[in-house]
């Protein structure tokens, strides 16, 4: 790739537009992979985050909004280490 760019977010485009979605994901994530679904949702949150028309582009709230809403990635995980978390501060 010597003297050739890639612009990543045209990259990122045209994996979404061509349903690769799942080959962006770093391969080292595979024990805790995302769902489709969730991770088809983070990458739409993302191409959003960089529109060309600043405009356009959601506020850091609304970000956390729309990656909450769904399954995103870890979600889950960070509810059942607060309950966790608090039925053991209540076991003390």
């Amino acid at each position: 790739m010597h003297g050739r760019q890639i612009n990543l977010v045209e990259w990122l485009k045209v994996m979404v537009g061509t349903r690769r979605a799942e080959e962006v994901v770093d391969p080292n994530l595979e024990a805790v992979r995302p769902t489709t679904r969730a991770l088809k949702r983070a990458l739409l949150v993302a191409l959003r985050c960089v529109d060309p028309d600043p405009d356009k582009r959601p506020e850091m709230s609304q970000v956390v909004r729309m990656l909450e809403a769904d399954d995103y990635p870890f979600h889950e995980d960070r509810k059942n280490r607060k309950s966790r978390s608090a039925s053991m501060d209540s076991n003390m």
